[in-house]
């Protein structure tokens, strides 16, 4: 198993989605998510398949949400792969 960075952005608010897959298939999403157009900061959270939503924090700029995603999966016992 193991997290890996989607690249298909359909140009929607969210701006970087990682997928933790195990033999094809996706086990946990994570997101980061803006908010910039109704006047808001940025969400971190993970999403499995059966619903389970985890809110992982709120920030006020992209950089910062980008470091919390990247510690989630450095805090996950699965590796990432290359990018």
């Amino acid at each position: 198993m193991h997290w890996s960075r989607r690249r298909d952005l359909e140009g929607g608010k969210e701006l970087g989605i990682w997928l933790l897959v195990d033999d094809g298939t996706v086990e946990a999403e994570l997101y980061v998510e803006s908010h910039e157009y109704r006047g808001g900061g940025f969400d971190v959270y993970t999403a499995t398949p059966d619903g389970e939503w985890t809110h992982e924090g709120e920030f006020e700029d992209a950089e910062a949400a980008f470091e919390r995603a990247l510690d989630v999966i450095g805090e996950s016992p699965h590796p990432s792969a290359a990018p």
